[in-house]
């Protein structure tokens, strides 16, 4: 079922901080330990735009979030919340909060990676493979969301996903969808995701345990 995701052109991406000129595939940007400390709530005036704080109690913080360190470095900690369904084949909801400017020719794209460490409910390991979900656009205040997502098939229960939130360009963004429609297109392989020009921006594990 893995397909060959051929001719993909390298995306001329705009200029931003040094992390442009950096090996997607070789080393990970600067990522700073579990959101937790000061910097993470609400703005300066005390108030909450995105309502991040006034989740119901099926609404969780990942324990496990890293980003980008450099991006953020001069900015407000990105956060975000999840839940995922009890369903045998889960639907998991995030929502979060990320003040950061996309630069131009570049679109921010949550990306979906079924954690190998973990398994369904019939023991199968998760595949490891990358599924782009959809762009990610935030409102003036950083608001964003992607809601209701399916994660693969019945029995996958068990499957954590870890959730990428990239930087790519915008003829890469536009290359997801149609290889999505590719016959027999299953994710990008690990070559395949490490050959494809992306920024990290940050990363989350949801259980679906």
């Amino acid at each position: 079922m893995i397909a060959v995701v051929g001719g993909m052109a390298v995306v001329a991406a705009a200029t931003v901080p040094v992390l442009l000129n950096q090996d997607h595939g070789k080393s990970d940007p600067p990522l700073s330990d579990s959101l937790t400390s000061a910097g993470t709530g609400a703005d300066a005036a005390g108030k909450d735009p995105c309502d991040l704080d006034r989740l119901g109690d099926y609404w969780n913080q990942p324990p496990s979030q890293r980003y980008n360190g450099t991006l953020f470095a001069n900015r407000q900690r990105p956060r975000v919340y999840s839940q995922a369904s009890p369903d045998s084949n889960p639907e998991i909801s995030v929502k979060g909060q990320l003040n950061l400017d996309v630069p131009a020719g570049q679109v921010l794209y949550l990306i979906r990676h079924p954690d190998p460490k973990t398994k369904d409910t019939f023991g199968n390991p998760g595949n490891n493979r990358y599924y782009p979900a959809t762009p990610v656009t935030p409102s003036s205040a950083g608001c964003w969301e992607d809601s209701n997502r399916p994660v693969g098939y019945p029995g996958v229960k068990g499957i954590g996903q870890t959730y990428l939130l990239v930087l790519v360009g915008r003829d890469q963004a536009a290359q997801f969808p149609a290889d999505r429609k590719a016959k027999d297109w299953d994710g990008y392989s690990q070559d395949q995701w490490r050959a494809i020009n992306t920024i990290d921006v940050m990363s989350f594990n949801v259980s679906t345990a």
